[in-house]
C-alpha cells in the first residue's frame, strides 16, 4: 500500500472477471487524512483514490452491492457510498430509524440495500425490524418485523448480541445462544429455521470471513 497503516478493509469479489478488489477505507485509529486505496487482483497493485469525507464511522456497519460500498456514519449522519468503478465517495442523508439500538447493513440482490436492527429501550418492548433504502427519496422504509416468537427464541436476553448476513434477498440471523440460524426470505416474506452457521465459531472482529449459502464448510 502507498500508506501502510492499519485500515478498515472490505473484500469485493467479481465472479465474472474472476478477480477481487480490496478496499482500504479510513484508518481504524481515526486518522481522516488518509486517502482510500484499492487493490485490484487483475492488475496486482494498489491505487490511490479520494479521501473519505466522514468524521465518525460505525466501522462494523458496512455492505457491498452493485459495485458500491455503503457504510453507516454518525458525522455526517446517514450513509457514505463509495463507487468502486469511479473511485469517489458520496454522502447519502438517510436518517436512521428512531430508537435503533443496533443495526447492520445487508446487501440484497442488484441495488437493494437493507438495514436490520433492534428497536426499543427496554427488553419487553424490543423488536427486530428490517428496512429497505428508497434510493429515490433517500429514506429507510420498513418492510418487515420479526415475529415475537422468533425474536424471543433468537435473543433470550435484551443485551445479547446477534449477527446477520445476506445473500440475494435472503437474510440470516444468528446469536451466541443458538445452534441454528433464522432465515428470512424478503421476496416470499417467510421466516424459517436452518442448520447452524459456522460464523458462530469465530469472533467477527478478527475473523475475515463472509458466510454465503453456497459455501461448503468442513
Amino acid at each position: 500500500m502507498h500508506y501502510n497503516q492499519q485500515r478498515q478493509l472490505v473484500l469485493a469479489v467479481d465472479k465474472k472477471r474472476r478477480s477481487f478488489k480490496v478496499i482500504a477505507a479510513s484508518d481504524v485509529y481515526g486518522d481522516k487524512t488518509l486517502p482510500t486505496e484499492v487493490y485490484d487482483s487483475k492488475e496486482n497493485k494498489w491505487s490511490v483514490h479520494q479521501m473519505m469525507p466522514a468524521a465518525n464511522l460505525c466501522s462494523s456497519k458496512m455492505a457491498f452491492c452493485d459495485s458500491r460500498l455503503y457504510l453507516e456514519t454518525l458525522s455526517p449522519l446517514g450513509l457514505m457510498m463509495y463507487r468502486v468503478d469511479a473511485g469517489n465517495w458520496e454522502h447519502i442523508p438517510a436518517k436512521f430509524p428512531r430508537s435503533l439500538l443496533d443495526g447492520y447493513l445487508v446487501a440484497g440482490a442488484r441495488t437493494r440495500l437493507f438495514l436490520v436492527g433492534r428497536i426499543g429501550l427496554y427488553s419487553t418492548l424490543q423488536s427486530m425490524r428490517i428496512w429497505e433504502l428508497d434510493h429515490g427519496r433517500t429514506v429507510w422504509v420498513e418492510i418487515s418485523r420479526m415475529p415475537p416468537k422468533y425474536f424471543r427464541a433468537l435473543l433470550r436476553l435484551s443485551a445479547e448480541r446477534f449477527e446477520c448476513f445476506g445473500q440475494d434477498n435472503l437474510i440470516c440471523f444468528t446469536s451466541w445462544n443458538q445452534g441454528k440460524g433464522l432465515l428470512y426470505d424478503v421476496d416470499k416474506k417467510a421466516w424459517s429455521w436452518i442448520a447452524g452457521c459456522a460464523s458462530q465459531l469465530c469472533n467477527s472482529q478478527i475473523c475475515f470471513y463472509e458466510p454465503r449459502f453456497d459455501t461448503l464448510i468442513y
